[in-house]
């Protein structure tokens, strides 16, 4: 893959936000790229399949997008409707043909696909290359589920690579394709503790339990897309920005009905690339003391304050691989000095935060507050690195 599986599909839940925050929020010249309509009709007309045929898998409405996709099986979602249907709107082409020089995958390099809740809790991202290979990662974060043997929480996660099939136009705006393989890093439901956080490998969501996709291109109308897909990526602003076409590449698996966005980025410094993060992170960190200032239960304190704790863990850990991948050896050397003597550190200030409240239903929230606080001021001296 290209130089931005340096960083394992940016794995973390501030990447994710890439998307929330800049899928139709404030100035577009400062957000990703958005692409023109993409028309790619030669003149060839392609024969309607006729009537109105229902999108395979049901409709997923809001209340749906948060639910749990941690399992181990590669089943998928619940999927209403009949199998073989296509989306309304769309129109076929004659079984099995294909029309070369339309669209190939190399149209789709520098672009990123995401499946979401739409608020962050969990997501699936993944980057398709030149000859269809894919490659991405899931994760799920439950800070509040913790034991004796990991107290910094639970994470759900996979990376994963697998390959698409060739590209078959169904018309001008939609193309179908196969998930030929799928295949994961870590066996799905393994266990391991690594930093005092249980992770529990899982399914590529979104992939898993799919055998044919339709790849909708920017400028697809949305009144012709299915209900289940618009369910998913309705959250990136496309109503309530006035949109009628979609401004993304937009990836749909038929069998459960699951949706994709996506979004394509510049190229950008180092620096540029930190500061990106950073103020992805801010932004999070933003809503997430919010939630805690009308959080009224010490339950929801401690899960919000781990979320804020983990914003920040999981920022470090980006801008530590961006610099790994650009530093020199000796500097980088140098570096990991500076952050095992910091961590030792940290890890004692956290100890004597948590201490004031020793044995209390607060304890966990005092501890994650002060290392939440310490790893963002250790994020901004470690971006100091790139200038």
């Amino acid at each position: 893959m290209k130089n931005k599986r340096n960083v394992k599909m940016m794995v973390a839940a501030v990447v994710f936000a890439l998307t929330a925050v800049s899928a139709g929020c404030g100035d577009e010249s400062e957000g990703p790229v958005q692409p023109q309509p993409i028309d790619l009709s030669s003149g060839e007309t392609v024969e309607s399949a006729g009537g109105e045929a229902g999108p395979e898998g049901g409709m997923v409405s809001g209340e749906n997008q948060g639910g749990n996709f941690r399992g181990e099986t590669g089943e998928g979602t619940e999927q209403q409707g009949t199998q073989g249907e296509a989306p309304i709107g769309t129109q076929n082409t004659e079984p099995g043909q294909t029309e070369p020089g339309k669209l190939d995958f190399e149209d789709l390099a520098g672009w990123t696909f995401y499946f979401s809740s739409g608020a962050g809790a969990w997501f699936t991202e993944l980057a398709i290359d030149s000859d269809g290979r894919i490659e991405g990662h899931y994760q799920d974060a439950d800070m509040g589920d913790t034991g004796d043997t990991y107290p910094n929480g639970t994470l759900y996660l996979s990376d994963f690579t697998g390959n698409f099939g060739e590209l078959e136009k169904v018309d001008s705006h939609t193309y179908k394709m196969k998930l030929s393989s799928l295949s994961y890093e870590q066996e799905p439901a393994k266990e391991e503790i690594v930093d005092g956080v249980r992770q529990i490998y899982s399914i590529a969501n979104g992939l898993a339990g799919g055998e044919e996709f339709y790849l909708y291109l920017p400028g697809t109308r949305l009144d012709e897309l299915p209900e289940s897909y618009l369910g998913w990526v309705i959250s990136y602003g496309l109503e309530k920005n006035g949109k009628e076409e979609l401004p993304f590449f937009g990836l749909y698996n038929i069998t459960t009905g699951d949706g994709f966005s996506s979004n394509q980025y510049p190229e950008q410094s180092l620096a540029e690339r930190i500061a990106m993060e950073i103020s992805f992170a801010e932004e999070s960190a933003e809503e997430l003391e919010k939630k805690l200032q009308e959080a009224t239960t010490q339950l929801d304190m401690n899960t919000i304050s781990g979320e804020l704790f983990q914003t920040w863990d999981d920022t470090l850990n980006i801008v530590w691989k961006l610099l790994e991948a650009e530093l020199d050896s000796a500097d980088m050397e140098k570096l990991r000095t500076e952050e095992r003597e910091w961590i030792t550190w940290k890890d004692a200030e956290v100890d004597a935060a948590g201490q004031r409240t020793a044995g209390g239903s607060a304890q966990s929230m005092d501890r994650y507050q002060k290392a939440a606080e310490l790893t963002r001021e250790r994020v901004y001296q470690l971006a100091e690195y790139a200038k």
